[in-house]
């Protein structure tokens, strides 16, 4: 079952003074557990808006309690931030991810464009003499994130290295052309296991009594990124102690292992152990997020993902066409392209089979069983994680360009 805090208002709402106080509320679990268009709005309302709920996260914390604010009390409007809750039973895989990213350490734009260093990486300065201190953007991760920009949009760049005023980052040349002098970019802190799950305090995951399989408890699964095919087996796997986590098999130390936006992980508890709950939370993406699928000429090729967004979406309002999703020409199964599989977070089981396959046709998206009914208003649960199955191409350098469901500039 999932939770959404979210203040949502119509964009049709009259507007608020900037001075007044935020209305803000907690929703209540719909049916089925999510968030969707049953929030009140009609069908063809527009866009809901999200507006900022909290003046600091401490306010988060105290909500999540049921601790309420001080009559007249007033508050901060700040960057929209939520969270949204994962029931994570035992003996079973939960397929979640992070919707939300870190407090940007630094927001403003580029001075001019990307210079090549050679070698896979380039340097982007900024505007403005942020200052920092030279790679303190390294010591603990860091990445570029290009919200709004026209040539590059929602892209994520780590950065490598860092002096005072600028950033060498990780990217392709392909990736990284399209940013231009003034575009708008945030420096973000990137999620950690020891960020999301500090070992001395975390209780989403049963912690394990040492590095034996015997001594194993809950485990964190990292879906394959690197092998062809599909239908691939979890490639990283992670457990935590009470002081640390560590990497299954190596035993290496893996606290700063990032975990990407829009990337989709598993909990895993064992056969025997309760249940818990994951509650991420923090700043809600207000602008585009851009994450690459990986194809192959010789067969179909599968990569998990994650909408980054704490909101139910359609299928409809996911964004993929084009390249990034292949359309079928008909329901018949040659002429059948790309696929999206859908998992079911309420069922108790590990290694999972998908709950149900959709796939795009000139008339919408459908449903691949009996009479292929139609599904453009199907829901996906808010950063539930999915499996695209990208057919056989040639194509290289596809990429799915998310786009909010919601409007996070109204007033």
């Amino acid at each position: 079952m999932i939770l959404a805090l979210l203040e949502l208002a119509r964009l049709d709402r009259p507007s608020k003074s900037r001075a007044e106080s935020c209305e803000f509320f907690l929703l209540p679990p719909l049916a089925g557990g999510i968030l969707d268009r049953k929030d009140g709005f009609p069908e063809d309302s527009p866009k809901p808006a999200l507006k900022t709920v909290f003046s600091s996260l401490a306010t988060v914390g105290a909500l999540i309690v049921g601790l309420p604010l001080l009559h007249g009390q007033t508050v901060t409007r700040t960057n929209p931030v939520g969270y949204v809750a994962f029931a994570c039973p035992g003996n079973s895989d939960t397929i979640v991810s992070v919707p939300f990213h870190a407090a940007p350490r630094w927001r403003g734009t580029l001075s001019d464009a990307p210079s090549d260093l050679g070698g896979g990486r380039f340097r982007l300065a900024f505007s403005g003499a942020p200052t920092f201190s030279a790679n303190e953007l390294v010591t603990l991760p860091h990445y570029v994130y290009t919200p709004d920009s026209v040539g590059a949009p929602g892209r994520i760049f780590f950065v490598a290295a860092n002096g005072s005023s600028t950033a060498d980052v990780t990217a392709s040349a392909a990736e990284i052309a399209g940013l231009a002098n003034g575009d708008a970019i945030r420096i973000i802190p990137a999620w950690t296991l020891n960020s999301l799950f500090p070992p001395s305090s975390q209780t989403v995951f049963h912690p394990s009594s040492g590095n034996l399989v015997s001594d194993r408890q809950s485990e964190l699964l990292f879906f394959d990124d690197i092998t062809p095919g599909q239908d691939l087996a979890p490639r990283r796997r992670f457990f935590v102690t009470s002081s640390s986590w560590r990497e299954a098999g190596t035993y290496a130390s893996a606290g700063n292992v990032v975990i990407m936006p829009g990337q989709a992980f598993a909990v895993r508890h064992p056969a025997g152990s309760g249940a818990s709950t994951f509650i991420p939370f923090q700043e809600v993406f207000g602008g585009t997020v851009t994450r690459p699928l990986r194809t192959q000429v010789g067969g179909a090729q599968d990569t998990m993902v994650a909408p980054p967004r704490p909101v139910a979406s359609k299928l409809s309002e996911l964004a993929m066409s084009g390249t990034s999703f292949v359309s079928s020409a008909s329901t018949a199964p040659g002429d059948r392209k790309d696929q999206l599989l859908v998992f079911d977070n309420s069922a108790v089981a590990t290694n999972k089979s998908p709950s149900a396959i959709y796939f795009l046709t000139p008339g919408g998206w459908v449903r691949d069983t009996v009479g292929f009914p139609a599904s453009d208003n199907v829901t996906i649960e808010p950063s539930a994680g999915v499996l695209i199955r990208k057919a056989a191409t040639a194509s290289t350098g596809v990429n799915w360009v998310n786009l909010p469901s919601y409007d996070v500039t109204a007033p």
